[in-house]
């Protein structure tokens, strides 16, 4: 069967209109990423930082941290090796300065401080690690912390705010002071001193002097030895268990609510009631107090 040729033109005429409908129209671009909003402050993310600097033994030397913690181990060389862990952000810089104080070195991490606008802005933090000479006079004190120091020898006094305080291994002299946090002391070959708010002591070890306090905490010793200077462990809120090991002298037990559990081989009792107990265990001349308001006592 043909075509007949009256409908040869209408078929070129629908060619020729159908070749003139315009395509379809592209697909719509992807939205445009939205504007930073303003008052918000994006972290940059991690990053770490080290600095090395000579520092001979028995020197002085500071560390401020300000959010973050610092832990500190001694070594044999004459440096201090500094590792940090920062995060911070644009609006909040976190920069490490180092200063010489004749032979002596001050370590601060300094924290930018925000602007006053409204917003929503990164914590920054910094996290140090240092490796120093063990012959040191050490200062650490730092905010929203932990301060851990081992293996020296000297002076070590550690800071916190709302962060714990760990000690071991230290000779010579140690001084500790925290709030929101618990001080923990083992191995020392030292005299200690300081205290705690909300917060438990744990002494392992001890052969120096010790004074400590905590308020709202627990206070356990055990092997203690005193030195003759004496050994001071008072609580609010707490408890206190004490092995003496062997630390000997006049010793005093008092509290105003709990138990009195004294009991130490070969010690003459020389008072003995509800909330007080004195005895005299023989050997140093060295006074051992033990108080607490709210809690029990047991001593052995």
């Amino acid at each position: 069967m043909t075509v007949s040729s009256r409908w040869i033109p209408l078929f070129l005429a629908g060619s020729a209109l159908l070749a003139q409908v315009p395509p379809p129209p592209p697909p719509p671009a992807p939205p445009a990423p939205p504007a930073p909003s303003i008052g918000i402050d994006l972290p940059t993310g991690s990053r770490t930082e080290q600095r090395t600097e000579k520092l001979a033994p028995g020197s002085k030397l500071w560390v401020k941290n300000r959010n973050g913690g610092i832990r500190v181990t001694g070594w044999e060389r004459d440096e201090v090796s500094l590792t940090a862990q920062i995060r911070d952000s644009e609006k909040r810089r976190v920069e490490l300065v180092l200063q010489r104080k004749g032979q002596d070195l001050d370590i601060e991490a300094l924290f930018q401080q925000p602007s006053w606008s409204f917003g929503v802005y990164v914590s920054p933090r910094c996290e140090m690690t240092l490796q120093v000479p063990r012959r040191v006079l050490g200062h650490f004190r730092t905010t929203n912390g932990t301060v851990a120091v081992e293996h020296l020898e000297g002076y070590a006094r550690c800071e916190a705010t709302n962060g714990s305080i760990q000690v071991v291994d230290v000779k010579g002299e140690v001084h500790v002071d925290t709030t929101n946090g618990p001080i923990e002391a083992r191995n020392l070959a030292a005299r200690i001193q300081g205290s705690t708010t909300n917060g438990r002591i744990v002494l392992e070890d001890v052969l120096g002097g010790i004074r400590l306090e905590t308020t709202n905490g627990t206070i356990k010793a055990r092997n203690l030895d005193g030195w003759g200077e004496g050994i001071h462990l008072e609580s609010t809120n707490g408890s206190i268990e004490v092995e003496l090991g062997k630390a000997t002298g006049d010793l005093l037990a008092e509290n105003s609510n709990g138990s009195l559990d004294v009991k130490v081989p070969g010690a003459q009792v020389i008072e003995l009631t509800k909330h007080n107990v004195h005895v005299k265990v023989p050997g140093r001349s060295q006074s051992i107090r033990l108080e607490t308001t709210n809690g029990s006592i047991r001593v052995k």
